[in-house]
């Protein structure tokens, strides 16, 4: 199991539609993370998320040494301004004999996110959280998110909102829009727990499947991996917005060709500060990962423009 075989899980093209054009940012050329962390080896290592301070950078991979099949592995430094130091296992308490992919950070810090294949109630790929009393504590047991959130389907993808109050995922289960749609479930704290999974809709889910969700920093905007048509390649990233948190989700649009190339480009995912997207591109069945600075677009004279906010 891998996570690009998530790619070949939808099939079928839904309908040409028009989309809007509104955007107050771009991207800079992406740069290939083979040069930025050398100490990775990207043919089999997967960025997940980089913690909100930069301290820890969480990634899945099939290297040896590990647990099973696909294990969580954490690289750390003292301070942004130092190099990482060596990949760690995150160890039994979270990595089980199967396989755990896609991780997600809360912006405190506190809770990772894991999609695993472990046998478990209730589906069959489920969505599991392990917890930390401190930054500086030893991670928790891997917990399902039990019946709630999961459903007899496969569930998987997992992003949390820096706040912690939104858990966006993937899933297969019927009554979509598609072969895979987004999903999101909320609660009121960190302590509470979460809530029924809400389809995102029309305006983010398509016929031919939708995957890969990533919130920005203030929860604006929604960047994810789609197959539908009026794209660059066989699965482009595009991007939502909503006017507020409680607003509903506007037509995604396509992030373009900086972005997106003519294969498969997707899990994309936003440091804390806004300044980049990460993301993966395939080519000729090879699969690389990269980052692409976003950049704002300012108002003549060189005010910024009230969207600017969104990216961070």
């Amino acid at each position: 199991a891998d996570i690009r075989r998530w790619y070949a899980v939808v099939s079928g093209r839904p309908p040409q539609v028009d989309l809007p054009t509104r955007a107050d940012f771009t991207f800079g050329e992406p740069v290939n993370l083979q040069s930025t962390f050398p100490l990775l080896d990207l043919a089999n290592d997967f960025l997940g998320c980089i913690s909100a301070d930069g301290l820890e950078m969480y990634f899945d991979s099939i290297r040896g040494g590990g647990q099973g099949k696909d294990d969580l592995w954490v690289c750390k430094r003292a301070s942004v301004e130092d190099d990482w130091g060596p990949p760690e296992n995150l160890g039994p308490a979270v990595n089980s004999a199967s396989m755990e992919q896609v991780v997600s950070l809360s912006g405190d810090g506190l809770e990772l996110y894991v999609f695993s294949l472990r046998p478990g109630y209730p589906g069959n790929g489920d969505l599991y959280v392990s917890k930390r009393a401190t930054r500086n504590s030893p991670w928790g047991p891997a917990r399902n998110l039990g019946p709630k959130v999961n459903s007899p389907y496969v569930d998987f993808t997992p992003r949390v909102s820096f706040d912690g109050l939104e858990l966006y995922f993937s899933s297969n289960r019927p009554a979509g829009h598609g072969g895979t749609d987004l999903y999101v479930s909320a609660r009121a704290t960190p302590d509470d727990p979460w809530g029924d999974p809400v389809n995102l809709g029309p305006a983010v889910n398509s016929p031919a499947g939708d995957t890969f969700a990533c919130p920005s920093q203030d929860g604006l905007l929604l960047f994810f991996a789609s197959a539908r048509p009026g794209g660059n390649g066989d699965w482009d990233i595009w991007v939502a917005r909503r006017a507020s948190r409680s607003a509903p989700w506007e037509p995604a649009v396509n992030l373009g060709p900086v972005v997106n190339g003519p294969g498969s480009d997707g899990v994309p995912f936003l440091p804390a500060d806004g300044s980049a997207l990460y993301f993966m591109r395939e080519s000729g069945g090879t699969w690389t990962q990269w980052k692409a600075p976003i950049l704002p677009i300012r108002a003549p004279g060189g005010e910024p423009l009230k969207g600017e906010r969104d990216q961070k």
